[in-house]
């Protein structure tokens, strides 16, 4: 495993055509925030007014540069111009894509200019195997990166994708920010909780497959154990204000609180005795469960995607079925009503994290992919 000081400093240009926040984007700028601290340049095209876009104005580095360049589809000749333009001016060492639009331009570009390229899966939502789309993964990248072995056994049987060629490096978590000695007490404080009133959260982009309908079916029946519960969603996305409707609903008896886009989410998963992934599509390993870990906050997450991988058969949070509010409100009463044991398995998840998920390890991994690439071309 290379450290980043055995590799030369390198140039990496970033893409991302979607325009939405999420695990997706908040990983591309923590990757972006560590190569820049291990002494490498890094540049990253995004659609103009996107949340990504945002994020870079506030990355202030003399190795950092972004572009805003619009990606409107695939087949775009004004995007691939540009993009062209901007790749054979900056001579960047790495092209790393991360969603179809991007990918299909900047594959081109790589193939033209020879420069290697990396391909990031970041969900499980399955390929087609057929032509295009399979190409897309077999003839242009050099490695394909995917957050979690299950999206990766899904790439591997594409026609012409190797083994070799997918790597699986889930999502890392900050453990200087993400720390069981964060304090909580300030949102309790704002939700108007009292000592050991139990907190029972679900944070992420609020979209039909994270499953929030089913965490609100699972509440009703958590109260009929834990009368005093409450419930926070956190989070923003096209589902938000349907989602914020069906929170007011009778069952609930106002335990439910939707709490919007939040930055202090250290500070809410201090607040939280379980956090909650009911995720039943589209789920690779999410940044929020590496997070809990870290805090040592006990996790109740559905099995969709690499989140059985991460929980090691129940060693390190409950598994629920998917699409069944009744199983999530299982698991978070067995918690609940356990808390020596939950906090074992809570220990257990902090230990693995230390060891496999910090972001040091996450961006070793990568740069040892990257110097990969560069060799096949060399």
């Amino acid at each position: 495993m290379i450290t980043g000081s055995s590799l030369k400093s390198l140039h990496i240009l970033h893409s991302e055509a979607a325009i939405g926040w999420g695990g997706q984007e908040i990983r591309i700028i923590q990757e972006t925030l560590m190569l820049l601290e291990r002494g490498h340049t890094v540049s990253l095209v995004c659609q103009p007014g996107s949340p990504i876009e945002e994020r870079c104005r506030a990355i202030h580095h003399p190795q950092f540069k972004f572009y805003s360049v619009a990606m409107p589809r695939p087949v775009s000749p004004g995007a691939f111009l540009a993009l062209f333009r901007l790749v054979k001016n900056n001579k960047p060492d790495i092209l790393h894509t991360h969603s179809s639009i991007d990918t299909w331009l900047m594959s081109f570009i790589g193939k033209w200019l020879r420069i290697p390229i990396i391909r990031s899966r970041h969900v499980s939502i399955a390929v087609k195997n057929i032509f295009p789309n399979n190409w897309l993964y077999s003839y242009f990248p050099e490695r394909i990166l995917t957050s979690g072995e299950a999206i990766r056994k899904l790439l591997i049987g594409l026609n012409g994708v190797t083994e070799e060629q997918v790597v699986s490096i889930p999502a890392g978590v900050d453990m200087q920010r993400f720390d069981p000695g964060v304090s909580g007490d300030a949102v309790r404080a704002e939700l108007g909780l009292h000592p050991g009133q139990p907190l029972i959260g679900k944070i992420g982009v609020i979209r039909g497959w994270k499953g929030h309908v089913y965490f609100l079916e699972a509440v009703p029946l958590v109260l009929e154990h834990f009368p005093e519960a409450r419930f926070i969603i956190v989070g923003a996305g096209p589902g938000y204000e349907e989602i914020k409707q069906r929170s007011l609903a009778p069952e609930f008896k106002g335990s439910v609180t939707v709490m919007g886009h939040r930055e202090d989410i250290p500070e809410i998963i201090a607040a939280m005795d379980i956090l909650v992934l009911a995720s039943y599509a589209g789920e690779g390993t999410s940044q929020v469960i590496p997070q809990a870990f870290a805090m040592k906050t006990p996790v109740v997450a559905t099995r969709g995607g690499s989140i059985a991988e991460l929980f090691h058969d129940g060693e390190r949070g409950v598994l629920a079925d998917i699409k069944s509010g009744k199983s999530l409100a299982e698991g978070i009463v067995k918690v609940l009503k356990n808390p020596e044991w939950a906090g074992e398995v809570a220990q257990n998840a902090y230990d693995y994290c230390r060891q496999e998920l910090t972001w040091d390890r996450k961006i070793d991994q990568t740069l040892q992919v990257y110097e990969e690439a560069l060799n096949n071309y060399s």
